[in-house]
């Protein structure tokens, strides 16, 4: 199928691990390093705008309805009998140039020449045996991505205060509506320091601590997701990810309970029979807060597409408030900048409010007879219901700013892990 592209198929991703073993012996040292080379496939199907351009056909209901059946375009009813009709292409002229009789109509294109982006990733990694079934890993893990894509206007405000007549087709065709390309030639950056404390299976405890020190760069965080923020200056859009976390500490363990048969303690009688061959679980997270970017919504600008920031007057001051009435941060640390021209904060400068969750369980193995046996079971899933809470309001124009008035919703994506506390129980039996 013609996509309207060039495809680039000379893709090389060679990987190559090495391990050299320091000392041998009980507590030995092991040395690992690892170096590879990915690529990042398109995200989504919109290389099916290049060709032809793209059109929705949409079909709608009378009166908005669904019960009164589906009209086409053309008028006619759709039902089985009558089918779908061809979708609506728009025509491409022979020349290859599409007039626009519409100066407010906004393209989304994707370059002729487009290649994937690749990342280079990279590790070093020291392993110490230690006494009593302990290990320690220390590692540096970092990586770097090379033209990565990114949504940008072609067509922002390039002179602050010009408005319109800093847009560069304004002047070409009277444009002043985004031209959006899915842009490569930005970069990211990924450095951490990773360490990881192991405690193997030995009399009814195994554990892992693990802890993370990290710092991800980029011009921007995701890929066909929303548009750069500076034009005139495009590095001021380097800085830390929207996704990064400086600190992550996850504990977890397994114990189970020195009580009942085969155990240390009250191996035989009623008690063993009840308390015995039980064991408890647990993980806990902790993790600094989201980046913040503060902004200036009461400061004109005149630039389209550039995002207007507030001028650091002194020590940003971090209060912590949840809530209306509680400030989290002070609006003292900011001023307005001068009309038309740039505050001095840049993107993501500092983090939201950090995160906690503790997830519990607790379970029992009842045994029939060598072949039947029974497991009961209970979880729970952030004991504590501690509220994840959202960023606050960064505008310094809002009466809002600085608080705190919501939490972060449920799932894994940019912002947290959130849900509120749960309880599962469950039981089955093995034979």
């Amino acid at each position: 199928m013609n996509m309207g592209m060039n495809f680039y198929k000379h893709y090389l991703a060679p990987r190559v691990g090495l391990a050299y073993r320091l000392r041998e012996g009980k507590y030995g040292t092991v040395l690992r390093s690892g170096f590879g080379l990915s690529y990042t496939p398109f995200p989504d199907n919109t290389y099916a705008y290049n060709y032809p351009v793209r059109s929705n056909n949409e079909y709608v209901t009378a009166n908005g309805n669904a019960y009164t059946g589906v009209f086409l375009p053309s008028g006619q009813l759709g039902n089985f009998s009558n089918g779908f009709p061809a979708p609506f292409s728009v025509p491409i002229p022979a020349n290859g140039i599409i007039t626009n009789p519409d100066p407010t109509q906004a393209y989304f294109y994707i370059p002729q020449s487009y290649k994937n982006a690749y990342v280079l990733q990279w590790n070093f990694a020291v392993q110490q045996a230690l006494p009593a079934h302990l290990m320690l890993d220390v590692a540096y893990v970092g990586s770097h991505g090379v033209d990565t894509g990114a949504s940008v206007n072609l067509n922002p405000g390039l002179i602050l205060g010009a408005g319109s007549a800093g847009q560069p087709y304004y002047q070409l065709f009277g444009r002043t509506v985004a031209e959006t390309q899915f842009f490569q030639g930005f970069s990211s950056t990924f450095n951490s320091l990773q360490v990881k404390f192991d405690r193997r299976f030995g009399s009814g405890l195994t554990m892992t601590t693990a802890f993370t020190w990290q710092k991800a760069m980029d011009y921007q965080s995701g890929d066909d997701g929303g548009l750069a923020r500076w034009y005139i200056d495009p590095n001021r859009n380097y800085a830390r990810a929207d996704f990064d976390r400086t600190l992550n500490y996850v504990q977890s363990y397994v114990y189970r309970l020195p009580f009942g048969q085969g155990q240390k303690m009250l191996t035989h009688g009623p008690l063993a029979a009840i308390i015995g061959g039980w064991q408890v679980s647990g993980i806990l997270t902790l993790r600094t807060g989201s980046p913040l970017t503060f902004t200036d919504g009461g400061v004109a600008i005149n630039a389209t597409g550039n995002t207007e920031t507030p001028n650091q007057v002194g020590p940003i001051d971090i209060l912590h408030g949840i809530n209306t009435g509680n400030l989290w941060v002070a609006k003292t640390s900011f001023a307005h900048a001068a009309v038309n021209t740039f505050g001095t904060t840049g993107r993501n400068i500092w983090s939201g409010p950090g995160q906690f969750r503790l997830d519990a369980g607790i379970s029992r193995w009842i045994n029939f007879t060598e072949r039947w046996r029974m497991q009961i079971r209970a979880d729970s899933y952030d004991v504590t219901n501690t509220p994840f809470f959202s960023n606050p309001n960064t505008d310094i124009n809002s009466s809002a700013f600085g608080y705190v008035t919501g939490t972060v919703g449920s799932g894994v994506g940019v912002n947290g892990f959130s849900s509120a506390r749960s309880i599962q129980l469950a039981m089955k039996i093995v034979f």
